[in-house]
């Protein structure tokens, strides 16, 4: 304990480096599954679709929100004291950043949910295209409060939105977020499930037909 309070008490440390190598690792890990997925579609000679763009789409606006996150970092970004002259530098890519961010998580979703659309059952789309829906309209919500907040960037005439009135709704946005994912699961878990067990049934029933035909012979 007296040793991690010396730590946090000493003014030099700089977790920014490590943040750096942390956001770039994940982002190389993404990028290897994405970019094996998109090679053996093509391998298979079976095409992108919708989905596919998308999810690309959603990589790249992730890599230049790492790219964002090296440059503030640069700033000072992860030191306990951020170089005084330095922080005007901090509004407009912050907020570029956040904006980055929130479109990455919305269209790794929407992404999600595109897939989910290729089973061509009625209730399954419908209730697919309200999630996503309603998502967009929520994390859109998100990437304005970004950018009317009161902080670096306001709207003229110094209005701007309360700062807690920003973080209460991004909290409720990742919770939204966070169960629209787990919603869009149980939905292709439910979907497979009921399409396995019809498969089941098929089988079951060609069995039984064909062994009564052998029978009555």
């Amino acid at each position: 304990m007296a040793m991690a309070a010396t730590m946090d008490a000493n003014s030099d440390t700089d977790y920014g480096p490590m943040l750096n190598v942390l956001v770039w690792l994940l982002i190389s890990v993404s990028g290897l599954f994405l970019f094996t997925r998109l090679y053996l579609k093509n391998c298979q000679h079976r095409g992108l679709w919708w989905d596919d763009w998308i999810l690309l789409a959603s990589w790249i606006a992730l890599a230049a929100a790492g790219g964002l996150i090296a440059y503030v970092i640069s700033l000072g970004y992860g030191k306990r004291r951020i170089p005084f002259p330095n922080i005007p530098f901090f509004g407009l890519p912050v907020n570029i950043l956040s904006t980055l961010t929130i479109i990455c998580n919305l269209w790794g979703k929407t992404s999600f949910g595109v897939t989910l659309l290729r089973i061509p059952v009625r209730w399954m789309r419908i209730c697919v295209w309200t999630i996503l829906t309603t998502l967009t309209l929520t994390l859109t919500t998100s990437v304005l409060l970004v950018w009317v907040e009161c902080g670096f960037s306001k709207l003229p005439g110094n209005r701007c939105v309360p700062v807690d009135v920003s973080i209460r709704y991004n909290v409720f946005s990742c919770g939204k977020g966070c169960r629209v994912r787990t919603k869009l699961e149980k939905r292709a878990d439910f979907e497979t499930s009921r399409q396995h067990t019809r498969r089941s049934w098929m089988w079951c029933w060609l069995f039984c037909l064909g062994s009564t035909c052998l029978a009555s012979r």
